[in-house]
């Protein structure tokens, strides 16, 4: 089909250049920039009747080093909607629009002594609604949760063009079915997050965090690690010296970066400083207070490094757990955050299947393979497939939104 004829159809929805919305190398065969819901849902409407295959875009850090669905004809820029619709301080809750970025909605809430503890990488370019459709979280997970932990509700536009809402704006509310926390991590398969409501936390009275250079004999230690726990961490992130490098403060010629990070008040931050060094010796430096929250994003910036990448989770949650890994090359290439259990590698392509069965074997469950081909088969996504499915058919019944077919498949 010519989308020359459609573009121009989709009214005040503008078209722009869809060189940019590039997913792995595959650009779209168009791309155009919505200015509010109406015109998102005309997009969606002229789509549905034309048989065209649209993805959300909003900054694309995650995105645009994913391959390409089979369908991909539009491409759906979120960033033109990004302001925040509600702000109430002391219920502790913000209500934004899905084009705003993470580090936007942050500096406003800070400004009136809160957080929005989501994680993104990039977060001065990623969106509300990119972290939202894909669930992502950092070395704070554990702590703080996921998005779909701190999500109240949500107003979205389904496949086939329809404005709705689901759950609320404040904490207590019991606003239907929690259809927005199903919506958090679908990909931008299931409908266009439009607004979202979510929980804010006080911002912490103190913040410390100590980096410390080790051999994969330390990390691999398990006594070292006692304790660890009942500490309550905020972080405990282990990066592999490739990954390390790539940051000139965290860089060394140790086989790992550990980064350990406390939020809490200055007396128990305190003593859990003295607790660290008793366990892991005078760490390489420290930062402290405001300076830990650029300490935080850059452990959590190389999430998103291009390349082919595997996302395994483990009930294993001290960093002694990386001794899976000892003599894979893969090492140097991982990002392990600790108390959440989430490690991500980047293997080379030949060493990508051998080294999912050899995890599995040890205790982890593969949760995504970004950039493979044919990504193994997950007995997670088995199970829940049909379920998935039905669900697709509620809201996308025409099979518009194109990273469906790649949502249902997911672990």
């Amino acid at each position: 089909m010519d989308l020359s004829a459609v573009i121009p159809s989709l009214g005040a929805a503008r078209a722009t250049d869809p060189d940019g919305y590039r997913m792995n190398g595959q650009a779209p065969r168009a791309a155009v920039r919505p200015e509010d819901e109406q015109q998102v849902a005309e997009v969606l409407r002229i789509a549905g009747r034309e048989g065209l295959a649209i993805v959300p875009w909003g900054g694309g850090v995650t995105l645009s080093r994913q391959n390409a669905p089979e369908r991909y004809d539009i491409a759906l820029d979120l960033r033109s909607i990004a302001r925040i619709t509600r702000f109430e301080r002391d219920d502790f809750t913000l209500t934004a629009q899905a084009g705003a970025t993470i580090a936007d909605l942050r500096a406003a809430v800070e400004a009136e002594g809160l957080e929005l503890p989501l994680e993104a990488a990039e977060s001065w370019g990623a969106t509300l609604g990119g972290v939202l459709a894909s669930n992502s979280s950092g070395p704070r997970r554990r702590r703080f949760g996921s998005p779909r932990d701190r999500i109240l509700g949500a107003r979205f536009v389904t496949g086939d063009g329809v404005v709705a809402r689901t759950g609320g704006q404040v904490v207590k509310n019991v606003a239907g079915l929690a259809v927005h926390r199903l919506l958090c991590g679908s990909h931008g398969g299931l409908s266009v997050l439009i607004e979202s409501s979510l929980k804010l936390r006080p911002l912490a009275t103190g913040r410390l965090a100590l980096v410390h250079a080790m051999s994969a004999a330390e990390v691999g230690a398990r006594e070292r690690w006692n304790g660890f726990a009942r500490r309550e961490p905020s972080a405990l992130t282990v990066l592999g010296r490739a990954i390390a490098a790539s940051n000139p403060a965290l860089a060394s010629d140790h086989d790992f970066c550990v980064v350990t990070v406390f939020e809490d008040d200055p007396a128990w931050i305190a003593s859990q400083e003295s607790f660290v060094r008793e366990r892991l010796g005078a760490p390489r430096f420290k930062v402290q207070d405001v300076s830990v929250a650029s300490l935080l994003q850059q452990v959590t910036d190389p999430e998103e490094l291009p390349g082919l990448r595997l996302t395994f989770t483990t009930a294993a949650n001290t960093p002694d757990a990386l001794s899976s890994l000892s003599g894979e090359r893969a090492a140097e290439r991982s990002v392990f955050h600790a108390p959440a259990g989430r490690l991500h590698v980047w293997p080379e392509p030949s060493e990508a299947a051998s080294l999912v069965t050899r995890l599995e074997s040890r205790g982890f469950t593969l949760l995504e393979a970004r950039g493979l081909e044919h990504p193994p088969d997950s007995p997670v996504s088995a199970g829940i497939q049909p379920l998935r499915a039905r669900l697709r058919a509620a809201l996308d019944p025409a099979r518009t939104l194109a990273l469906g077919d790649v949502w249902e498949t997911r672990a």
